[in-house]
C-alpha cells in the first residue's frame, strides 16, 4: 500500500471515529448542542483529530520512507485532483441543502452551524473514499 493510499485510510478513519463521537452525542441526544458540553467535546474531537492525523501520518511515512518523500507521479496528482472534485461537489450539494434548516421553525444558529460543519465532515469522508477506491482500482 502506498504512503498517499495510506494517507487517505488515515483521514477515513480518524475524521469518522472523531466527529462519529460528536455527531453522535449531538444528534442522538446525549448532550445537548447549545451547551458548553457539545463546545468543548468538539474543540476535544478536533484536537483529537488533529494529533491522531498527525501521529499516524508519522507512522504511514516512517514504514513508507521512499514513498512519502517523494514527488506525486501523474496518476497520483489526478487521483487528488478527482478525488477533491467530487469533495467539492459534495461539499456544494450540502451548503445548498442548509436552505432546509434554516427555514425551519425551531432551529437555531448552532443548529445551523453544526449542520455546515457536517457538510465539511462528509465532503472530507467522500474525498478519502474517493481516493481509496481509486488507488485501489489503479487509475
Amino acid at each position: 500500500m502506498s504512503f498517499r493510499e495510506k494517507s487517505a485510510w488515515i483521514t477515513l478513519v480518524s475524521v469518522v471515529a472523531c466527529f462519529g463521537v460528536y455527531y453522535g452525542a449531538v444528534f442522538g441526544g446525549l448532550i445537548e448542542p447549545h451547551s458548553m458540553t457539545a463546545l468543548h467535546l468538539g474543540l476535544g474531537c478536533i484536537l483529537v483529530l488533529i494529533l491522531l492525523q498527525g501521529g499516524l501520518t508519522l507512522l504511514a511515512a516512517m514504514t513508507t520512507p521512499k514513498d512519502g518523500m517523494g514527488p506525486r507521479d501523474e496518476r497520483e496528482k489526478m487521483i487528488q485532483a478527482r478525488s477533491h472534485t467530487i469533495g467539492y461537489y459534495t461539499l456544494m450539494v450540502a451548503t445548498a441543502l442548509l436552505f432546509i434548516p434554516t427555514h425551519t421553525n425551531g432551529v437555531t444558529m448552532i443548529d445551523i452551524v453544526n449542520f455546515a460543519f457536517l457538510g465539511i465532515v462528509v465532503s472530507a469522508i467522500v474525498v478519502a473514499i474517493a481516493q481509496i477506491t481509486m488507488f485501489r482500482r489503479g487509475y
